[in-house]
Protein backbone atom coordinates (compact mmCIF):
# COMPACT_ATOMS: atom_id res chain seq x y z
CA UNK A 1 0.00 0.00 0.00
CA UNK A 2 1.30 3.24 -1.02
CA UNK A 3 2.19 5.42 1.73
CA UNK A 4 0.38 9.01 1.58
CA UNK A 5 1.24 10.53 5.14
CA UNK A 6 3.00 14.62 3.85
CA UNK A 7 6.33 12.98 4.52
CA UNK A 8 6.08 10.77 1.29
CA UNK A 9 5.68 14.11 -0.76
CA UNK A 10 8.61 16.26 0.28
CA UNK A 11 10.83 17.50 -2.14
CA UNK A 12 13.76 15.64 -3.31
CA UNK A 13 16.02 18.47 -4.64
CA UNK A 14 19.18 18.61 -2.71
CA UNK A 15 18.78 22.46 -2.43
CA UNK A 16 14.47 22.02 -1.15
CA UNK A 17 12.07 23.04 -2.56
CA UNK A 18 12.06 26.66 -4.07
CA UNK A 19 9.58 29.18 -2.18
CA UNK A 20 7.10 30.88 -4.18
CA UNK A 21 6.54 34.53 -3.69
CA UNK A 22 3.12 33.74 -3.12
CA UNK A 23 2.04 31.18 -0.93
CA UNK A 24 -1.98 30.86 -1.66
CA UNK A 25 -2.36 32.57 -5.54
CA UNK A 26 -1.34 31.04 -8.62
CA UNK A 27 -0.82 34.05 -10.59
CA UNK A 28 -1.38 33.78 -14.56
CA UNK A 29 -0.43 36.52 -16.94
CA UNK A 30 -3.71 38.80 -15.89
CA UNK A 31 -3.24 38.49 -12.04
CA UNK A 32 0.50 39.81 -13.01
CA UNK A 33 -1.17 42.68 -15.32
CA UNK A 34 -3.59 43.29 -12.05
CA UNK A 35 -0.53 43.39 -9.70
CA UNK A 36 1.90 45.75 -12.15
CA UNK A 37 -1.51 48.03 -12.16
CA UNK A 38 -1.58 48.95 -8.68
CA UNK A 39 2.19 48.82 -8.50
CA UNK A 40 1.67 51.89 -11.15
CA UNK A 41 -0.79 53.28 -9.32
CA UNK A 42 0.96 53.30 -5.92
CA UNK A 43 4.07 55.06 -7.74
CA UNK A 44 1.33 57.58 -9.03
CA UNK A 45 0.32 58.06 -5.51
CA UNK A 46 4.02 58.46 -4.43
CA UNK A 47 4.73 60.94 -7.53
CA UNK A 48 1.57 62.74 -6.04
CA UNK A 49 3.23 62.79 -2.51
CA UNK A 50 6.30 64.25 -3.74
CA UNK A 51 4.16 66.95 -4.30
CA UNK A 52 2.67 67.72 -1.52
CA UNK A 53 5.67 66.88 0.69
CA UNK A 54 8.48 68.35 -1.57
CA UNK A 55 10.71 65.09 -1.36
CA UNK A 56 12.54 64.00 -4.53
CA UNK A 57 10.21 62.19 -6.77
CA UNK A 58 12.70 59.52 -7.83
CA UNK A 59 12.85 58.36 -4.00
CA UNK A 60 8.72 58.42 -3.62
CA UNK A 61 7.41 56.54 -6.66
CA UNK A 62 9.62 53.55 -6.20
CA UNK A 63 8.46 53.33 -2.19
CA UNK A 64 4.62 53.88 -3.93
CA UNK A 65 5.03 51.24 -6.00
CA UNK A 66 7.05 49.03 -3.36
CA UNK A 67 4.65 49.68 -0.83
CA UNK A 68 1.67 49.07 -3.19
CA UNK A 69 3.23 45.54 -4.33
CA UNK A 70 4.37 44.80 -0.22
CA UNK A 71 0.77 45.18 0.27
CA UNK A 72 -0.58 42.24 -1.93
CA UNK A 73 2.17 39.94 -0.70
CA UNK A 74 1.15 40.99 3.11
CA UNK A 75 -2.64 39.89 2.11
CA UNK A 76 -1.71 36.79 0.77
CA UNK A 77 0.66 35.39 3.59
CA UNK A 78 -1.72 36.52 6.44
CA UNK A 79 -4.58 34.25 4.02
CA UNK A 80 -1.70 31.29 4.51
CA UNK A 81 -1.43 31.80 7.61
CA UNK A 82 -5.09 31.20 8.68
CA UNK A 83 -5.49 28.39 6.88
CA UNK A 84 -5.56 25.04 8.24
CA UNK A 85 -2.87 22.14 7.66
CA UNK A 86 -2.28 18.56 8.67
CA UNK A 87 0.61 16.43 9.23
CA UNK A 88 0.77 13.02 9.87
CA UNK A 89 3.58 10.56 11.08
CA UNK A 90 2.36 7.50 13.17
CA UNK A 91 -0.28 5.53 12.91
CA UNK A 92 -1.33 5.62 16.78
CA UNK A 93 -4.08 7.83 17.60
CA UNK A 94 -2.90 8.62 21.25
CA UNK A 95 0.43 9.84 20.18
CA UNK A 96 -1.51 12.40 17.79
CA UNK A 97 -3.38 13.19 20.57
CA UNK A 98 -0.95 13.59 23.38
CA UNK A 99 1.27 15.84 20.70
CA UNK A 100 -2.52 17.98 20.23
CA UNK A 101 -2.67 18.19 23.92
CA UNK A 102 0.65 19.79 24.49
CA UNK A 103 -0.01 22.07 21.90
CA UNK A 104 -3.39 23.43 23.25
CA UNK A 105 -1.79 23.68 26.51
CA UNK A 106 0.47 25.90 24.87
CA UNK A 107 -2.66 27.74 23.48
CA UNK A 108 -1.86 26.56 19.62
CA UNK A 109 -5.69 25.95 18.17
CA UNK A 110 -3.96 21.89 17.34
CA UNK A 111 -6.70 18.74 16.98
CA UNK A 112 -5.75 14.98 16.78
CA UNK A 113 -7.82 13.74 13.65
CA UNK A 114 -8.35 11.02 11.02
CA UNK A 115 -7.14 12.36 7.47
CA UNK A 116 -8.95 11.55 4.31
CA UNK A 117 -6.71 8.01 4.26
CA UNK A 118 -8.35 6.94 7.78
CA UNK A 119 -4.74 7.59 9.52
CA UNK A 120 -4.21 9.67 12.47
CA UNK A 121 -3.53 13.66 11.30
CA UNK A 122 -2.57 16.29 13.71
CA UNK A 123 -4.09 19.84 12.22
CA UNK A 124 -3.22 22.99 13.06
CA UNK A 125 -2.98 26.30 11.62
CA UNK A 126 -0.16 27.21 9.41
CA UNK A 127 0.63 30.24 11.29
CA UNK A 128 2.22 27.79 14.35
CA UNK A 129 4.00 25.79 12.00
CA UNK A 130 7.47 27.42 13.87
CA UNK A 131 5.95 26.18 17.16
CA UNK A 132 4.41 22.88 16.35
CA UNK A 133 7.89 22.32 14.81
CA UNK A 134 9.41 23.18 18.26
CA UNK A 135 7.35 20.50 19.95
CA UNK A 136 7.85 18.29 17.53
CA UNK A 137 11.76 18.59 18.21
CA UNK A 138 11.47 18.82 22.14
CA UNK A 139 9.44 15.20 21.55
CA UNK A 140 11.81 14.00 19.29
CA UNK A 141 9.34 13.08 16.65
CA UNK A 142 10.37 13.52 12.70
CA UNK A 143 10.44 17.19 11.70
CA UNK A 144 7.63 18.72 9.77
CA UNK A 145 8.26 19.19 5.95
CA UNK A 146 9.13 22.71 5.41
CA UNK A 147 6.50 25.51 4.32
Amino acid sequence: MPDHRSSAYLFSSPFGRRRELFRTAQINAVGWGAIAGLCVTGAATGLAASRLTGAPPWVTAPVGGAVAFAAVLTADWRKWANMPTTHTWTDNLVEVQQIASTLQRAGIEAVAETDEFDEPALRYLNRDGRHVARVFRDAGLPPLPKS
